[in-house]
């Protein structure tokens, strides 16, 4: 289950990266070609993980908001995750924390392929 989390995001993550000197994602893109020809890009069918894990995707992407941007895309730090958690009052356990940290692995790696 939390695999079939990752492989969706990473897929994601892909699809929202912006190719270089491009202003247009690859989502955009592969978009364009489908309504040029009728035919869905493989790429685009993406099939969500269970709700069971979907919901860490949507805490990673607020979490990613807060990101420290500098000569370098840093990672998502422990104190943001942390000040999030305590101003929405939710808790998040190690597994979560850890899976959230993975996710922001992921879209790190995707950023600088």
């Amino acid at each position: 289950m939390i695999e079939d989390l990752y492989d969706f995001a990473k897929a994601e993550f892909a699809l929202d990266k912006r190719p270089k000197d491009s202003k247009a994602t690859n989502r955009e893109h592969l978009t364009a070609i489908w309504q040029q020809t009728g035919v869905k890009p493989v790429e685009l069918d993406n099939v969500p993980p269970s709700s069971a894990v979907h919901y860490l995707l949507d805490i990673f992407y607020r979490l990613s908001i807060a990101r420290q941007m500098g000569m370098a895309t840093n990672p998502i730090l422990y104190s943001e995750i942390l000040a999030w958690s305590n101003l929405t009052e939710w808790r998040l356990s190690q597994w979560e924390i850890d899976v959230i940290k993975q996710l922001d692995l992921i879209w790190l790696n995707t950023q600088n392929e």
